[in-house]
């Protein structure tokens, strides 16, 4: 099957010159329901893994104790303050980083508003980071998706031959480009099939393009993480594997409507029944009872 795989795409490299696509979630899907065909197929989703605060590794929790000062000043630095109002975080353990405890914390108001910010601690030597994402719902006046400030951080954070080899065909390139996404406050679900659900037929699949003439790399992938939208993420890499453009767009999910097809020439619709008016019931007739004579002394 894989060799199958690797014929069709150099077929299409060749239609295609210059152009080259690979989305390996459809690779493993057709491999792992091959031997049972009969089964109807599901939607798979691939994710980073997640810890809440007391799921955390010992070392990591430690690390966020001995550093807490450096982030609460770097967190003021960009308005939030951690020691007024309930923030909640939680961990991502993201593989192209592997020296960095990667946080999200999260403050939701009264209002329903939220506040969002992406901590980035140093595993040893180094200044603690933030990426403002929230403030109260709104976003900063760059916001982190496309700010060249998180390209650059996040480039200087990911090792060298990390990024070489991951925004290969043949590496990790779809976690990286998650990794990515979990740094300037995404938290993607990607689906490996999105035409299974109806609500995400038109989403595309995950997909790796390289552009043989520039050696520009891109990576795309829809992310399911609302009940009536998705987002489709678009990352843009270089030759060393190194972010240079991002962005996100948000979709409506796919609602079918049914259209009424038009009668065939020559129908009549049936007329509609006479309508029946009832009249308003008359009013009962008023008794008028007199009131009887005090008695006489």
């Amino acid at each position: 099957m894989r060799a199958d795989f690797r014929v069709l795409a150099s077929a299409l490299a060749l239609l295609i010159p210059g152009l080259c696509c690979l989305s390996p979630l459809n690779t493993a899907r057709l491999m792992a329901q091959a031997p049972d065909s009969d089964r109807p197929a599901q939607i798979k989703y691939f994710s980073l893994q997640h810890l809440a605060a007391d799921e955390m590794d010992d070392g990591d929790r430690e690390l966020l104790h001995k550093r807490q000062k450096e982030l609460n000043t770097e967190a003021q630095f960009y308005s939030y303050d951690l020691r007024a109002g309930s923030w909640i975080y939680d961990q991502t353990v993201c593989p192209v980083l592997p020296e960095i405890l990667l946080l999200h914390y999260l403050q939701k108001f009264p209002d329903g508003s939220e506040s969002l910010f992406t901590a980035l601690i140093p595993r040893g030597p180094g200044r603690v980071r933030v990426v403002p994402v929230l403030y109260r719902n709104a976003s900063p006046y760059i916001p982190a998706v496309k700010n060249p400030r998180n390209f650059a951080l996040f480039n200087s954070l990911v090792p060298a031959p990390v990024a070489k080899k991951d925004s290969d065909p043949e590496g990790q390139w779809l976690s990286l480009g998650v990794c990515f996404a979990e740094v300037v406050g995404g938290r993607p679900n990607v689906p490996d099939q999105p035409s299974l659900d109806a609500a995400t037929i038109k989403a595309p699949l995950a997909t790796y393009r390289f552009d043989a003439a520039t050696k520009q790399r891109q990576i795309q992938f829809s992310d399911r993480d609302a009940a009536k939208v998705y987002t489709i993420w678009t990352i843009s890499l270089n030759d060393d594997g190194r972010v240079t453009g991002a962005e996100n767009e948000d979709y409506a999910t796919y609602v079918a409507r049914i259209v009424q097809p038009p009668l065939p020439p020559g129908t009549t619709r049936p007329a509609a029944p006479p309508s029946v008016v009832t009249p308003t019931a008359p009013e009962p007739s008023a008794k008028v009872t007199p009131t009887p004579r005090p008695p006489e002394p």
